[in-house]
Parts: structure tokens; C-alpha cells; sequence
């Protein structure tokens, strides 16, 4: 007796084969790395059971291999999938990640019910991508502690990333160092040295990292163009040092080295262009627009970091004022404040573009308007006016006023104008503003002496005393001060006295002090002064009697005189031998050159046609010109007169 199964049950006899023999294709695709055809076959299993997670799971996996993030987003995003797509946190993390979307993917990996070391990981580059990097340092150093596994180098070297950059915020932080056991490390290593300004240490680091960087490559199998390619970062960051340490020529060589390989990393080649723009400076403006352009491609905004996209908008806006294009300029100032947020930097350049169109008062009032430390640069512009005035009261109300290099300013200016009361008012209040803080005291050397000064000027002896006690109180090893101090209380002889005796005695000053030598050297007006004067004393000094006895005296020296190798001292010389030899009488012009020609207007009268004409003349006329005899008899008068003073022999 035999049974049949029923249709129904056939049916899903069939479907759990051709789900199974799906499932054995997409395996096979998967293993061999084939994503393009385990996407079809993840979709062929779909199609058989619309909730299959794992079919789901590797449908996505095989659209992020393929680089097609939206399309990875989009069905992890559908309402559809939700229940499907709950688990997959990372893999929707991951994906907006290289959307360029950092924000979303961090509260995408926040909304996790478990943290797991794949999201870990993943959040620590998120967090590097917003450049929260104390965070991302922290959660860094977690795992690396937390994981051991074939990626440590790696994680170490993010790591170490992370603290090149917090070096670049805080110089002085305490930072960890790392070994330097492969080329990413030795690099990031020499780029936290460049971040604390230690360019020279640095540069050594640097050329180690490139020599290690190629030997690995080519060690794994690369070509030297790969290993050129990968070092090409290293080079640029060298070439950054020393254009820091000033060697300009060696930086731009290296620049346009790396250039010229045609790099695939975009934001390298926005890198070097921007710093060769900062070498050509105001020079070379077409270049550097070509450069400016290279580096302010788009897509850029997602590859450098905010202080270096600051950095190359500021370069642009300082290239607009040198390319005098003032709107562009105002444009990218703009920009600067709002996307930067440097309104000062933004405030300072578009000055600067108002100051070269010849609008200084409304740079000015700009500079002025925006307050701070861009009074400074107000009052520069006020100075390259010739407003003395104006300038001592703008700093007079500024909040820089007691600034050691402000007070010194402000001196120079008053001086200037003769007002020595009132800069004698101005060193009393600097004084009242600091006579409680000791260490200030101690470091305003230079300005209780420019106080001594301004008090003495302006006639008043008491507060001149009250400066040098001041100066004497700041360095109470100099002696000269107290000396000076000493000097000034000449109106209270007991103070005075009892400073003095802190005094050296004069016999020990006398023996250190060589008078003859004083006198007799005269470094003030040079070498020649010296020898002169020295000369000149000499020859007034009186000497014993018969000392000249004892004197030589030097025999002049005599020229040999030079004769021309035929010369015939029989003969008198040439009278005409100094005169060129169109001007001596034996001279005969060339045959066929014709000079007297007779050059005019058409008008030319017939009479001065007929003097000029040879034929029509009676032979006693046609003799020697006397243009030419009066010529040759003064020029010989003339050259020998001018001869006679020369002194000159045969």
C-alpha cells in the first residue's frame, strides 16, 4: 500500500531544498570573496523567506564591502526591515560613518544596549573624526588595555594619532610616548614633536619613519613607487619643519617633490599646496592661485581637520588682498568667522584689505569696533598717519596701558612731542599699579629706568629717586643702580651714605681701570681716525732735545719714468701726439666718403647751393677749409691746456 504526501507538503519540501542549496551558494560566495554574487544569492534566499536574518545580515555585509554605503543604509533605514535590522547597530554605525555623517553614527553606537569592543572601536574613530580627543584618548587607552589580539599595533597607532593632536592643543600636556617599532608610530611620534615646536628633533624621527616606511613596503612585496606614495606624507610633514625652522628652499624643493608624483591623497595635496602659498607669500601670485585652488577642492571638509581648513581659509583670504580682489577677500572672512569661528583673524585681514585700498579710517573704526588686541593693530595704522596724538590717547583708555612694551610706547611718543610731565604721570601710575607685586617689580628693569629718566626730565627729584630705588630694589646686585640711587638721593646725605657703604671703595675701581689706555684709543670713530689721531699726537708732542738725531727720515719715493719701446730721445716729442688722429694735420680721409653733403629742407635757397658748390668757385677760394684749420688749432690749444695739469710723462 503506498501513500502520497500531499501538494502543500511537497511545496515546502521544495522550498527548504532550494533554501538550502541558496544558503550553500551565498557560503561559497562569501568564502571566495565574491561580494557581487553572494549579494544575489543573499537576495535569491530573501526571495525564498522574506526573514531569514542571516541572509539579511550578509546582504548588508556585501554592500559595505562593495563601498556602497547608501545603499547599505537605505535597506538597514527601510520600516520594512526594522525587526531585521534591530540587531545590525554597528553595521548602520559603521555605514553613516562613511556617509561622512560622524554625529548620526555616534547616536546611532549610543543607542546600543551593549557596548561591545567592535562599537568600542568604532566610537573611538567617531570620536577622532569630531575631534573630541581627550575622549577618543581615553577610550583608546581602554582598549588597548582591555584587548590583546593581531591588531595591537595598530590600536597603538591610533592611539598615538590621537596624541599628536593633543599636543597640538595643549603643548604642554603630559602626554604618553610610545616605542617605535613600526613607520606609523615613528610618525606620529615625530608629528607630536612638530606639535610642541621641537622641529629639529622631529626631523630626525621623520627621516627615520621614511627609511623604515619604504623598507616595509618593498618587504612585503611593494614596488618603490608604493613605497613613494606611502612616504609621500612623511616627506610633507619633514618639509613642514623646515619651513618652521626657516630653510624655505629646502621646504618648497620637497613640496613640489610630493607634487610632482602626483599623490591619490587629496587632502596631502591640499596640504602642500596650502604651505607653498605660505612660501611664495605676496611673489608669485598666479602659482599660488593654482596651489589655493588645489587645496580648497571639495570634499576636503571631511578630510582635514577644523585648525587646518582655518588655516587654509585664512591663507585664501590673505591671497585675495594680494591678488587685490577686496570682495573676494570680504567673502572668505566671512567665512572664516562663521564656519571657524576666528572673528579676530577674520576682523584683522579684512583691515588690512581696507588699509591697501587706501580706507584707513574705516580700518580703523573696524579694528576699533571689534576691541581686544586689534587696538594694536589700529594703532599701527594711526601711527603710519603721523597721529602721535591720537595714538597716546587711544592707549592711554586701552586696557594694554600698563604692558611693558605699551609703556615704552607710550614714552617714545610723549617724548617725542617734549611732554615730559606727562610721561613722568604716566611712570607714577605704572609704579602705583605694580608696587604691591614683587615680581613684577623685579622684571620691569627696563621700564623704572626709562621712569628715571622721564622723572629727571620733567625736574622732579623725588620721583626720580623713587625709580631708581625701584631699579636699585629689582636688582639688588647691580651695583650701578644703587649707585645711581645714591646719586639721586643727593637731597637726603644720611640715606645716602648709608647706601653708599654698600658701595665697592674707589681704589678697587681705580686698579681695574687703565687710563692710558682710555685716552689713547679712539674705537668711537674707527680705524683710520685711530691711526690719524695717533699720528697727529705724535708730531705735536715735544721731544727730548737731540731726539730727532736719532729720527730717519724716509726717503721719498720715486716713479721710474716709462718711455714707449720706439721712443727717439734725440728728437723732441710729437706736439700732436695726444689728439686723436681725425684732428692731426697729417691725417687724410678716406677716398669716396663724401661728409660735407648737403642735407635740408626742399626750400633750400639757390645762394646756399652756389657756396657749397666747388665749380663755381675761383681757385684762391678753393683751398683747404679753414672750418677745418680753425678746428685742429683750437683743439690743440685746448687738449694741451687740458693736458698741462695731468702731470703725465712719456
Amino acid at each position: 500500500m503506498t501513500y502520497h504526501l500531499p501538494s502543500c507538503q511537497k511545496m515546502s519540501a521544495n522550498k527548504e531544498n532550494n533554501l538550502v542549496q541558496a544558503y550553500v551558494e551565498l557560503n561559497k560566495f562569501c568564502q571566495n570573496g565574491d561580494y557581487e554574487r553572494a549579494l544575489k544569492a543573499a537576495g535569491k534566499v530573501l526571495q525564498i523567506s522574506p526573514n531569514e536574518q542571516k541572509a539579511f545580515h550578509c546582504k548588508v555585509v556585501c554592500f559595505i564591502h562593495l563601498h556602497n554605503f547608501k545603499e547599505a543604509l537605505s535597506v538597514l533605514c527601510n520600516p520594512k526591515n526594522a525587526a531585521l535590522a534591530s540587531d545590525l547597530v554597528f553595521e548602520k554605525a559603521y555605514s553613516q560613518y562613511r556617509l561622512n555623517c560622524p554625529k548620526d553614527a555616534l547616536d546611532t553606537v549610543d543607542s546600543a544596549s551593549e557596548l561591545t569592543p567592535a562599537l568600542k572601536e568604532l566610537r573611538a574613530q567617531i570620536l577622532y573624526r569630531l575631534e573630541q580627543y581627550q575622549e577618543c584618548f581615553n577610550l583608546y587607552r581602554d582598549i588597548v588595555k582591555n584587548t590583546d589580539d593581531d591588531y595591537e599595533d595598530e590600536r597603538k597607532a591610533n592611539l598615538s594619532a590621537v596624541v599628536a593632536n593633543l599636543a597640538a592643543i595643549n603643548q604642554s600636556a603630559d602626554l604618553p610616548t610610545f616605542e617605535e617599532s613600526t613607520y606609523e608610530l615613528s610618525y606620529n611620534s615625530g608629528t607630536t614633536l612638530v606639535m610642541r615646536g621641537k622641529y629639529n628633533e622631529a626631523l630626525s624621527v621623520l627621516k627615520k619613519a621614511e627609511q623604515a616606511c619604504s623598507e616595509s613596503i618593498i618587504d612585503d612585496g611593494g614596488t618603490e613607487e608604493e613605497a613613494k606614495e606611502e612616504a609621500a606624507i612623511i616627506r610633507v610633514q619633514q618639509a613642514f619643519c623646515q619651513q618652521q625652522m626657516g630653510k624655505e628652499k629646502e621646504a618648497a624643493s620637497l613640496y613640489h617633490n610630493v607634487l610632482k608624483d602626483k599623490p591619490s591623497d587629496q587632502a596631502l595635496v591640499a596640504i602642500a599646496s596650502n604651505n607653498l602659498v605660505v612660501i611664495n607669500r605676496d611673489t608669485n601670485v598666479f602659482d599660488s592661485r593654482k596651489r589655493m585652488k588645489a587645496a580648497t577642492q571639495d570634499g576636503l571638509e571631511h578630510k582635514l581637520t577644523s585648525r587646518q581648513r582655518a588655516s587654509i581659509a585664512y591663507n585664501q583670504a590673505l591671497l585675495a588682498i594680494y591678488s587685490n580682489q577686496p570682495d573676494f577677500c570680504k567673502q572668505c572672512c566671512v567665512k572664516l568667522n562663521r564656519e571657524f569661528k576666528q572673528d579676530h583673524r577674520a576682523t584683522l585681514v579684512e583691515a588690512a584689505s581696507l588699509h591697501k585700498e587706501g580706507k584707513r579710517q574705516q580700518a580703523i573704526t573696524l579694528l576699533l569696533k571689534s576691541g581686544g588686541v586689534l587696538v594694536l593693530a589700529a594703532v599701527q595704522i594711526m601711527l603710519a598717519q603721523g597721529d602721535r596724538k591720537g595714538v597716546v590717547k587711544l592707549l592711554e583708555d586701552s586696557e594694554f596701558k600698563y604692558k611693558p612694551a605699551v609703556i615704552g610706547l607710550l614714552y617714545t611718543l610723549l617724548a617725542a612731542d617734549n611732554e615730559y610731565e606727562k610721561a613722568s604721570q604716566m611712570f607714577t601710575d605704572v609704579y602705583e599699579h605694580y608696587k604691591n607685586d614683587d615680581e613684577a617689580m623685579s622684571s620691569l628693569r627696563g621700564v623704572w629706568r626709562a621712569a628715571a629718566d622721564a622723572h629727571a626730565r620733567a625736574g622732579d627729584s623725588a620721583r626720580a629717586a623713587l625709580a631708581h630705588e625701584a631699579l636699585a630694589r629689582a636688582a639688588p646686585q647691580d651695583k650701578r643702580s644703587l649707585a645711581r640711587l645714591v646719586k639721586a638721593l643727593r637731597g637726603d646725605p644720611a640715606r645716602a651714605k648709608a647706601l653708599a657703604e654698600a658701595l665697592p671703595p674707589i681704589s678697587e675701581l681705580e686698579c681695574k681701570i687703565d687710563v692710558d689706555a682710555l685716552e689713547s684709543s679712539k674705537w668711537m670713530m674707527g680705524a683710520k681716525v685711530v691711526k690719524k689721531t695717533v699720528q697727529s699726537k705724535q708730531e705735536q708732542s715735544p721731544g727730548t732735545p737731540g731726539s730727532e738725531l736719532g729720527q730717519k727720515t724716509k726717503p721719498k719715493r720715486k716713479r721710474k719714468t716709462k718711455l714707449p719701446p720706439n721712443a727717439d730721445l734725440s728728437r723732441p716729442p710729437d706736439p700732436e701726439r695726444w689728439l686723436p688722429k681725425y684732428e692731426r694735420t697729417a691725417y687724410r680721409k678716406r677716398r669716396g666718403v663724401r661728409r660735407d653733403v648737403i642735407k635740408g629742407s626742399q626750400g633750400l635757397t639757390t645762394a646756399a647751393v652756389d657756396q657749397y658748390d666747388m665749380s663755381k668757385q675761383t681757385p684762391s677760394t678753393a683751398t683747404k677749409s679753414p672750418r677745418v684749420e680753425v678746428k685742429t688749432t683750437e683743439t690743440w690749444t685746448r687738449k694741451q691746456q687740458k693736458k698741462k695739469g695731468k702731470g703725465r710723462k712719456w
